[in-house]
């Protein structure tokens, strides 16, 4: 069958074929510079180590920031946050549940203005916000006032990880971003370490300030002063980096476009939002970080639970320091290995599930009182988990096309997150947790099944998208693509990453 245009190959109608540049991507007004474009590889070496030495930086040290201001709750309970507040029953289960009631509630209209505003400013305003509400926690003097501003904080932080994925997918091509997610990622294994120390050093301070302000106090302080920096350094996309000359710029769009899934559109595109709710890809994802983020419990209560089998406070500030030491160490390994190993992500995220899977059960089986081999339990449960859910999420991250769609499985990815993190709390009322070290080794068995469900469809994907190439390449340009904001649906050069 002979057909009129390349857009109709793959369901476009001739009006997506030629958008109007307002509705797409951002880069398209740049594609004749990319088209002609010669680059050698000092300018392609030149411009990445730009990206890395500046734009980088910002997202690790946000990525601490954050990860330290969300865990600060569970360092001001080892100096009587419960017993200062009047804390009865299972309220300090739903002070670490409603962060997330926040997420939840806030998510997708904060994914719709990252979209519609410039992003660098707009993420900064979120870290912002997250700074001050993590310092006025420590104005709260009841279970009302510290569940108001932990679900504005969690508001304020839904952003972040959306917003990096978008970020990293701007600026680096699909080989390169298992490290910087790394990068970034990682942080909640440094600040875990860090955090362990910094609660560790609280416990020597003298004041007439009751010791659980501290970590609120510190934290939120200096988030807010880090949202300045970002505001005026943080650019929105590669057209606008302030580090890069304009030559500089194209070269940037010109490394990505071979993602096939654009930089940035600053319109909403319903059949994308539609397509994105019917994509099993998208849910198998999502129901995945749900399952395996119900250990999202295990972190609100990790200090309770370390100190459950027997040991100081003091020694359980510190005995929460080798989960940092593992996530940073399996990061890295996991990383690198499917950064050098092609279509290998999913894998290495199954490998993680089922070492973070065999802790669980450990955890559970073993009798609390063989303490040092229950403790190992759950740091390989802790310290594997976020290995599976970095790799995973990239994953998605890199195999959706258009921005709509994007930021709308992203919606749905999170949505499933927080309400893996709202039950995960609610499941530890009274030591020993039997119940909620149980739904672990549930959470984690469902978590590796759609991890496996995953590598088989999106190896479908790929094997109907080589057989239609096939038919039709030489009636197909990969720069028609590339930047008109299409869907991965609607695009058949976007292959899936494995």
């Amino acid at each position: 069958m002979e057909l009129k245009n390349t857009a109709q190959l793959h369901g476009v109608s001739q009006t997506d074929s030629d958008p109007k540049l307002g509705d797409a991507d951002v880069a398209l007004k740049f594609r004749s510079e990319v088209e002609n474009l010669s680059i050698t590889d000092e300018q392609y070496r030149r411009v990445l180590r730009k990206i890395d030495t500046r734009l980088l930086p910002l997202l690790v040290v946000t990525g601490f920031l954050q990860y330290l201001d969300k865990q600060a709750i569970q360092y001001a309970v080892l100096y009587n946050l419960r017993d200062d507040l009047k804390l009865v029953g299972n309220q300090y289960s739903w002070a670490n549940s409603i962060f997330y009631f926040g997420w939840l509630v806030w998510q997708y209209p904060s994914l719709l203005m990252l979209q519609r505003f410039p992003v660098g400013k707009y993420f900064a305003s979120q870290v912002f916000g997250w700074g001050v509400f993590s310092f006025l926690i420590a104005t709260s003097t009841n279970f009302a006032g510290i569940s108001a501003l932990r679900f504005l904080l969690g508001c304020a932080e839904c952003i972040q990880l959306a917003a990096f994925a978008i970020i990293t997918n701007m600026y680096y091509t699909r080989r390169e971003q298992p490290l910087r997610l790394l990068c970034w990622y990682a942080m909640n294994g440094f600040a875990t370490i860090v955090g362990s120390l910094f609660a560790y050093g609280i416990g020597h301070i003298n004041s007439s300030v009751p010791l659980w302000k501290f970590p609120f106090l510190i934290c939120g302080a200096i988030s807010t002063a880090w949202s300045i920096c970002l505001w005026f350094l943080l650019p929105s996309n590669p057209t606008e980096a302030w580090f890069l000359s304009k030559e500089e710029r194209i070269i940037a769009l010109a490394r990505v476009k071979d993602n096939q899934n654009g930089v940035e559109a600053k319109v909403f595109k319903k059949e994308q939002a539609i397509e994105a709710l019917k994509d099993p890809k998208v849910w198998l994802n999502a129901i995945g970080t749900g399952s395996g983020n119900i250990l999202g419990g295990v972190s609100a209560f990790m200090a309770l639970i370390i100190r459950m089998f027997g040991f100081s406070t003091l020694q359980t500030t510190l005995l929460s320091l080798p989960v940092g030491v593992i996530q940073l160490v399996m990061l890295s390994i996991f990383s690198v290995l499917a950064t050098y190993i092609p279509n290998s992500r999913l894998s290495w995220a199954l490998l993680a599930d089922g070492i973070s899977l065999a802790g669980a059960c450990m955890l559970y089986a073993i009798d609390p009182s063989n303490r040092w081999a229950v403790l190992s339990g759950f740091w390989l449960m802790v310290g594997f988990i976020p290995c599976s859910f970095i790799l995973a999420f990239g994953t998605m991250s890199a195999n959706i096309g258009g921005h709509t769609k994007k930021i709308t499985s992203q919606a749905i990815f999170f949505v499933l997150y927080s309400v893996g993190n709202i039950i995960g709390p609610q499941l530890y009322t009274t030591p020993p947790y039997s119940q909620g070290l149980r739904a672990n080794v549930v959470a984690l068995a469902i978590c590796a099944a759609t991890n496996i469900a995953s590598m088989f469809y999106l190896r479908w994907e790929n094997a109907k998208r080589h057989k239609y190439l096939d038919a039709h390449r030489d009636q197909l340009d990969e720069l028609d693509f590339a930047f008109h904001d299409y869907s991965d649906k609607k695009n058949p050069f976007c292959f899936n990453v494995l």
